[in-house]
């Protein structure tokens, strides 16, 4: 059996949010210690990381279409299929979009 410090240090922090999001766990990225965690805010920003972590560059979001999902101009995309717990899910949190 390895050891956790042979663990650690094998460990690929892409490969370990890619394992979690295909688990549903997302919000296991966050450090437990935040004591004013926003949930909707963070499962956006690490949703939002997971785009930019797509195996094909031209899946990739634009830096445009980042700073338009952060700002609640465009709906957030649903995690990318390589990402997406089986069956996939809905996203916990809002319509961030702007009423126009």
């Amino acid at each position: 059996m390895a050891s956790p410090i042979s663990e650690f240090e094998r460990a690929n922090l892409i490969s370990w949010a890619r394992q979690l999001a295909l688990n549903g766990r997302l919000l296991d990225l966050v450090d437990s210690n935040i004591q004013s965690l926003d949930r909707e805010q963070a499962i956006l920003c690490i949703t939002i990381a997971l785009l930019c972590l797509q195996r094909s560059p031209v899946k990739r979001p634009s830096m445009k279409e980042i700073v338009e999902m952060l700002s609640g101009r465009s709906e957030p995309p649903h995690l990318p299929f390589e990402f997406s717990p089986s069956p996939p899910s809905n996203f916990p949190f809002k319509s961030r979009k702007k009423a126009r």
